[in-house]
């Protein structure tokens, strides 16, 4: 009687067992099916967590195909390397973005009266941050910021994306020569001790750009020292 209770009991925990582990083994996993969009932005930031403040870890240009798992918020998480990070949900379209031409490109760098007046209002935007502070890697206008990190945050405003990098910064906007330079345009300077840096032109031959931490963000002469490019980013 005593086993026939025994194999009674280890035949219901048995049972229950099996249950348990089918109901563990079946459930729902959180997957979620990848799909692809287009960035629009001339540069878009790749973070690693969903917020502006998140560490950057990358930049992904204008037309990149990138492939999205799930958004979070206003974030969309994404492939990026071997990795998933996050970017702006605003700037990624089903459509991929016109490529510009190569007349579009010509006329570009002409200096037409609209392109004047939006590098006019670079410049007075940018004016209105003289005297803050300088710091390496910084991200903001008021407590401080580094050369390309002034310069992307200024033109971020107007809705141009530049990486926080005065070397790739040389790669972006259309190349200008230094005799057609005008307000609003960005100088690019040679790499000292492998370290570059960048401006925005506001006339009279003079620049205004986040020195170091002695000037902060201040103004000076264009060609202060050996430049590399002029690259036109407002259009």
């Amino acid at each position: 009687m005593r086993n026939k209770i025994t194999r009674k009991t280890l035949s219901y925990v048995l049972s229950i067992s099996f249950i348990f582990a089918f109901i563990v083994f079946c459930k729902p996993q959180n997957v979620y099916a990848s799909y692809s969009r287009y960035v629009t932005a001339s540069s878009l930031t790749v973070r690693k967590k969903a917020s502006s403040k998140g560490k950057v870890k990358g930049y992904y240009k204008k037309g990149a195909k990138v492939t999205c798992y799930k958004k979070k918020g206003s974030w969309t998480r994404v492939k990026y390397g071997s990795h998933k990070y996050y970017v702006a949900t605003r700037y990624l379209s089903t459509k991929k973005p016109a490529t510009t031409t190569s007349s579009a490109v010509a006329n570009y760098g002409s200096s037409s009266t609209l392109t004047l007046a939006k590098g006019q209002q670079v410049v007075n935007y940018a004016l209105q941050f003289q005297g803050r502070p300088y710091k390496w890697g910084g991200e903001n206008l008021l407590t401080g910021v580094d050369c390309s990190g002034f310069t992307m945050k200024i033109f971020q405003h107007f809705g141009y994306y530049l990486p926080h990098s005065s070397i790739s910064q040389r790669s972006y906007g259309t190349a200008i020569s230094w005799a057609n330079k005008q307000p609003g345009d960005l100088i690019c300077y040679n790499a000292i001790n492998g370290i570059g840096h960048v401006g925005i032109y506001i006339g009279n031959n003079r620049v205004i750009h986040a020195g170091s931490t002695a000037t902060g963000i201040h103004t000076s002469v264009a060609n202060y020292r050996s430049v590399n490019c002029v690259r036109r980013i407002v259009r």
